[in-house]
């Protein structure tokens, strides 16, 4: 085996989740050249990645929109002439583009759209997490696998960080963590609407943190800014201002600063999870059985209001509450997490 494609151009977390794939991957063929197609705004979080030869792109809603993108892309992977395509993406318009590539051996779940079009077939087993059913891949190309031997190759997820960002956001936060003052990281936004826990929440921890010798520090990604303009509004003492000035390797460099994050299911979940950063996960319309709490070594807490009726409402939350009622994120109060966080604090 010369050349492997793993493939998941999804959502950022998505993406950090199929390291743990990659790595497996790396150890089952170690002379083979690994390759991992992502989005484009994810691509920096693998760079470093000793065991990845090279991050390539697929940008669907972009240079590769619609049909014509959809060869012009089959072409482009056309000309690496993989042996192995490992394919975590179940799309139709994945499936397509991967085997008008040329490759003849592509690895996928039953699940997908297109699944005929697969060469080996892998059942997406809905009650594990996403790093485990990514892993579950290798159950048709290695003669060895059970589920524990392949969570062993594969490690934890991780991402890549910014390292001479990392060391001056050290030193500026190492000036402010006087006196013992910790920094935590707030991370109040996420693409879905219903996974955002209500500003004014996040604004009292702010503020009780504040009040206990505590900085915070927010970040968000430029688009998501107007929560942070929200944020301001509802809270009375500083905080620092990181969101939408990051790339996200520097989002990783200050999050791996940290000495907690609270966030919403999101990106900056998953990053901090993979850095191993004590970590408060806020989960509402999603739910942990869906297999994207967070995963890794470091020590993280997940609250949630549990036996609500109405959860899980979509597998990625949705743009507004179904029931109208959006009491699986109004219904976990600031006392609650600010009780988790200052246990994990400790």
């Amino acid at each position: 085996m010369h050349k492997i494609l793993v493939f998941n151009p999804s959502f950022i977390g998505d993406s950090i989740l199929t390291t743990p794939l990659v790595n497996a991957l790396s150890k089952i063929y170690p002379g083979a050249k690994i390759y991992f197609c992502v989005r484009p705004e994810s691509a920096g979080l693998f760079k470093c990645l000793e065991n990845v030869q090279e991050v390539i792109t697929f940008d669907k809603r972009g240079d590769y929109k619609g049909l014509t993108g959809l060869w012009k892309y089959a072409r482009e992977l056309r000309r690496y002439n993989f042996d192995m395509i490992v394919t975590a993406h179940k799309s139709f318009r994945s499936l397509l583009t991967l085997k008008l590539s040329g490759c003849e051996n592509i690895i996928g779940f039953k699940q997908s759209s297109l699944s005929f079009l697969l060469d080996k077939k892998s059942d997406r087993n809905m009650k594990l997490h996403e790093v485990e059913r990514n892993l579950s891949l290798l159950s048709n190309i290695w003669d060895e696998f059970t589920l524990e031997k392949a969570k062993k190759l594969g490690n934890n997820p991780v991402v890549c960080e910014e390292m001479e960002y990392k060391q001056k956001v050290s030193t500026f936060l190492n000036t402010l963590k006087k006196d013992n003052r910790r920094i935590i990281g707030i991370a109040p936004a996420s693409v879905w609407e219903t996974k955002r826990w209500p500003v004014e929440n996040y604004a009292t921890i702010i503020e009780k943190m504040y009040f206990k010798g505590v900085y915070s520090l927010v970040v968000s990604s430029p688009k998501e800014y107007w929560v942070i303009e929200e944020l301001k509004e509802e809270c009375c003492v500083p905080f620092l201002d990181f969101a939408g000035k990051t790339s996200l390797t520097e989002l990783a460099s200050i999050i791996g600063n940290l000495d907690l994050l609270i966030s919403n299911d999101s990106a900056p979940m998953h990053i901090a999870a993979a850095l191993e950063i004590p970590l408060v996960a806020l989960f509402g319309p999603t739910i942990q059985s869906l297999g994207f709490f967070p995963y890794g070594s470091g020590p993280s807490e997940v609250v949630e209001i549990k036996d609500l009726y109405c959860r899980p409402c979509a597998l990625h939350g949705g743009r507004r509450c179904p029931e109208k009622h959006f009491r699986c994120m109004r219904d976990i109060k600031p006392e609650n997490v600010m009780a988790v966080a200052e246990e994990l604090l400790k």
